[in-house]
Order: structure tokens, then C-alpha cells, then sequence
């Protein structure tokens, strides 16, 4: 979907700047435009990723705590990257100023989960030749995610989850979270007799904050004429991502002696909000004025299955979500009263 700004907008800033010309302001418009279009394929992947990350372990049973009961959770969770996931598609027709600079019409640019790229974009404005690099990823095939995470049990077998991780780093970049989550038992309005030999049903609603600074090679979007004495557009070197998720999910599980099964449904509703690093510059601030335009909400909606081994006040649980990623969770939890 192409994103449109307004050039009433980029006009007032230019004007109450600096007199640029009409031919200037139609052109950096027109580049703001195709920014935006690519920046919002980039970041997109990371997004959908860090709601994964972030919702893969709120539960490992349908079961609730008993009241008071405390669960202390140690986790590690994986996360593969798919190579779909890795990079995008784009041609010259996508765009409305620039154009692949090797004469391309179409190719492949990384992603924010991506590798390195020698791809380059050329454009003009106000007659003057100008360049840069598409982006480059995070250069990961794999994340990596350990933390800790707290439950107890509540009222009316419901349970409240609680997990805050401080930053990650993953080389120069990082990201940390944290949210909480209510579990309530529904099997208890049908049960006849808790033997724990059903299956036991619940329902869970959950919060996630998501927050990733992805730190990229320094680009330099600049003019191609050495002679045209102009100063660079913007110097880019950093994404930060802020992603709020609500999650809502449908779990089941059954135990048969040390051994529990689990499955649950689950359905995230996610605001992500984009800021662009780099030095200080007009273009780069109206760069991150116009992420405000960018489709900044979408759902996800995504299957979880799992397996619990019960050892004493012990719990080995893993768990894999299945959908745009294949997200791997494992844990070893200890109940304390």
C-alpha cells in the first residue's frame, strides 16, 4: 500500500526554514515517499518478530496456580529467521524519484532481520544527482532470548504473570521488554470432579512492551557531483522500534502422570511506532514525521503447542509458535508457596 504525505505539511516546514524552491519541496516529497515505502518493508519482519518474542511463554499449562501458589520461571527463547522474512522485493514502479542505480528494474534489499547489501538508489532533486544504500540488517540467522518470568495464583483459579527483561544486546543493537498477563481457568464452571484427569480449558489476556534499537552501518544519502558543493540529505545509522502487543489466547492442556500436553490459539493486536537515528538533520526529522503515516497496527494471529515434564515442585516445559516465524521457547519452573 503506498503511504501519502502531505505537502502542505513538508511545505510549512520547508518555507518556515529556509526559501526552498517549489522544485525542491516536490522532490524531497516524492524521496520522503519512497523512504517511507522502504522503510516500512524493512522494519516490518522485526515487528511481526518481536511480538514472537515477546508472547511465546505467558503460559506453559491451562492449569491455574493454586491461590498464593508462586511460580519462578528461567527461560530461553530461540527464534530462527527464515530467509522470506530476510529480505523483500521492490522494483523501479514501486517508487515515485528513485531508481536502482545499476539500471535494475527489480531486486532483492534486506530487511531489519537481513544481511549486507551493495545496492544502491540513485534520484534527483531540484536537478542535483544524489545516492544511497538501501539498508542493511541485523546480520542474524538466529535471536537468542534468556529471562525470568514470575506467576501466582489468584482468586477464582486465576493467575497473574509478570515479566520484565532488561536490555539484550545482539552485537551494537538491543532490545528489552516487559508486560504482564491474567489466566483464568474455565473448566471449573464444567468440571465434575477435579481428579485432574480432564482436559482443562482457560482463557488469557496479556500486555507487551517491546522496545529494539537495531543499529545499522553508517549511510549517507549525498550528492553524486563532487562539484555541487551540497551538504549531505541525512546521515542514518540506527531504527528503534516500540511495540505495544495485546494478546488474547485460548489455551488447552491435559496431564497423563509426569507428562502434560498443551495447545493453544492465540490473537495479537499490535501498535508499532518507528523512530530513525542518526545525525541531526532536516530531511531525517521529517523522515521520522513521516513514519507517523506509516500503517503502525496490524493482527497476528498464531498456534502454540508445548510439552510439560512435572518432577516434584519442578516443570521442564518447551514450547514452539507456529505462524510467520517458528518461535522456540524452552524453561525449567519451580513452584513456591
Amino acid at each position: 500500500m503506498r503511504i501519502y504525505l502531505s505537502s502542505a505539511f513538508i511545505g510549512v516546514i520547508f518555507f518556515s526554514n529556509v526559501g526552498f524552491s517549489q522544485t525542491y519541496i516536490e522532490d524531497v516529497e516524492s524521496f520522503l515517499l519512497d523512504m517511507v515505502y522502504i522503510s516500512n518493508q524493512y522494519v516490518s519482519p522485526a515487528a511481526d518478530a518481536s511480538v514472537y518474542q515477546s508472547s511465546s511463554s505467558w503460559h506453559n499449562s491451562a492449569k491455574s496456580l493454586k491461590k498464593f501458589e508462586i511460580d519462578i520461571s528461567l527461560h530461553f527463547n530461540v527464534l530462527p529467521i527464515p530467509e522470506k522474512q530476510r529480505q523483500f522485493e521492490v522494483s523501479n514502479s514501486d517508487f515515485v524519484s528513485i531508481q536502482f542505480q545499476d539500471g535494475s528494474q527489480s531486486g532483492s534489499i534486506p530487511t531489519a532481520l537481513g544481511g549486507d547489501t551493495d545496492t544502491f538508489f540513485d534520484f534527483f532533486i531540484d536537478g542535483d544527482p544524489y545516492e544511497f544504500q538501501a539498508f542493511e540488517g541485523a546480520k542474524e540467522t538466529v535471536l537468542y532470548y534468556p529471562y525470568i518470568q514470575a506467576s501466582v495464583g489468584l482468586w477464582k483459579e486465576t493467575e497473574l504473570t509478570i515479566q520484565f527483561i532488561p536490555e539484550i544486546k545482539i552485537s551494537e543493537s538491543g532490545y528489552q521488554t516487559f508486560g504482564g498477563a491474567l489466566k483464568h481457568n474455565l473448566s471449573q464452571y464444567f468440571r465434575n470432579v477435579d481428579d485432574g484427569s480432564g482436559v482443562e480449558l482457560a482463557a488469557q489476556i496479556g500486555y507487551t512492551k517491546f522496545l529494539s534499537k537495531i543499529f545499522f552501518d553508517e549511510f549517507v544519502i549525498e550528492s553524486t557531483d563532487p562539484n555541487s558543493g551540497n551538504e549531505p540529505l541525512a546521515i542514518l545509522n540506527s531504527l528503534d522500534v516500540d511495540s505495544n502487543t495485546w494478546l488474547f489466547q485460548l489455551i488447552g492442556s491435559k496431564q497423563i502422570k509426569n507428562i502434560e500436553f498443551m495447545a493453544s490459539m492465540a490473537l495479537a493486536t499490535n501498535k508499532f511506532d518507528y523512530t530513525m537515528g542518526g545525525e541531526d538533520s532536516l530531511v531525517l526529522d521529517l523522515l521520522n514525521q513521516s513514519f507517523k503515516a506509516l500503517e503502525d497496527s496490524n493482527e497476528l494471529l498464531k498456534g502454540n503447542i508445548g510439552l510439560n515434564y512435572h518432577v516434584n515442585d519442578f516443570t521442564f516445559s518447551a514450547l514452539a509458535s507456529i505462524g510467520k516465524f517458528t518461535d522456540l521457547n524452552f524453561s525449567i519452573h519451580y513452584k513456591l508457596f
